[in-house]
């Protein structure tokens, strides 16, 4: 795959309405108490992380990340491709909608793609698309918009993620069990109890050439279905570590080539089995550096391809990635300590989709601690 960099990102998130202060409250060991929420079955309560500020539209949010990322010199956008992905798009506004009227239309039904054409008139944008492959949506944005960058029809492209409050989500994988009763988000971790949902926007900046300070660079990646089940990958692992495999050699890396791995981690029991073993299957017992971002943001679903790697270039550029308390109990060696990496460091990044889409992206450091 051609790299590409990423030359700026935005994020809001439950930690902070912008990139660099997340990265700082991460590091300080600051959590997002998050908000209750009912169960409706059960009326068992439920946490969920919001991103600060109630008063904000959707199009307020999206404005805001997306002028953050193309920076306030962008000029004229008709070189530039707008990648929009989340697995909530228009969820929220219909479900607004609902409750204004007291009920759901057949009529009031929106193409996905609404959000994305409003963004492209608005800002004009030479195009528009939208990807929804669950959890894995970002992560497949930012390889497409590279090989669409490659390929020669645009000259940079921005990847637009989020995810919004949504009663459909909340309630939906609370009926499936596998939402935390607790509100301790503990991937990999012997008793954890499942995971916290969290809200977030975030856009980045993609292009063949680095500006003046880029977050990181693209080096390559991999995204494939597993099809041998409707809802999860192979607990064996297989999958995982073959799409861990293919997405190095995307990038003409090998595995002993990467510093950090930086894990899905979603803290349900199939999918935490499946990435452990997956990762056993590429590296044995010796393993890089290992971290998880999903305690301090919340399982942020189809943005956190991008949520989850702003943050952690954010934070390995500023040396503000910290290790995690219960890392000594941990099923996998995670870091116990703050990680340094050195400049140029190769890392690879996991997102695993249910229906059982995977992708992992090979980044490199750019501009990190020497």
């Amino acid at each position: 795959m051609t790299p590409v960099y990423l030359q700026r990102g935005a994020l809001q998130c439950a930690l902070s309405n912008d990139l660099v202060g997340a990265s700082q409250a991460m590091a300080g060991g600051q959590r997002a108490e998050g908000r209750p929420f009912a169960l409706h079955e059960l009326r068992q309560p439920r946490t969920y992380l919001n991103v600060p500020g109630d008063d904000v539209s959707l199009d307020q949010r999206l404005d805001a990340v997306v002028a953050e990322a193309l920076g306030a010199d962008h000029g004229a956008l008709s070189d530039c491709l707008l990648i929009v992905a989340s697995t909530s798009l228009d969820i929220t506004a219909l479900e607004t909608l609902a409750g204004d009227q007291g009920q759901f239309l057949p009529s009031d039904s929106t193409p996905l793609d609404l959000e994305a054409e409003q963004l492209r008139s608005r800002w004009g944008f030479a195009d528009a698309f939208t990807l929804n492959t669950a959890c894995t949506s970002a992560a497949n944005g930012l390889l497409y918009g590279a090989r669409l960058l490659a390929s020669g029809p645009f000259a940079r492209a921005v990847v637009l993620a989020f995810e919004t409050p949504s009663a459909l989500a909340m309630q939906g994988f609370g009926a499936l069990d596998l939402l935390s009763p607790s509100g301790h988000y503990r991937p990999f971790h012997p008793e954890r109890d499942g995971l916290v949902l969290g809200e977030t926007y975030a856009a980045a900046l993609l292009s063949l050439e680095p500006g003046d300070a880029p977050l990181a660079r693209l080096l390559g990646g991999f995204s494939a279905c597993d099809t041998s089940s409707l809802t999860t990958t192979r607990e064996d692992g297989s999958h995982i570590n073959w799409v861990m495999r293919q997405a190095l050699k995307s990038a003409q890396r090998d595995a002993d080539d990467v510093a950090l791995v930086k894990l899905h981690g979603t803290a349900t029991q199939a999918n935490d089995h499946a990435e452990r073993n997956g990762m056993l299957s590429l590296y044995g017992e010796k393993m890089p550096a290992l971290c998880v971002l999903k305690p301090w943001l919340g399982h942020t679903l189809g943005a956190c391809g991008l949520s989850e790697t702003l943050l952690l270039m954010q934070a390995l550029q500023q040396q503000q990635l910290p290790g995690l308390d219960y890392a000594a109990e941990a099923s996998l060696p995670l870091s116990g300590e703050p990680v340094v990496l050195n400049e140029n460091a190769v890392l690879l990044a996991n997102f695993f989709g249910f229906g059982g889409n995977n992708a992992s992206l090979v980044l490199q450091c750019v501009g990190g601690a020497s």
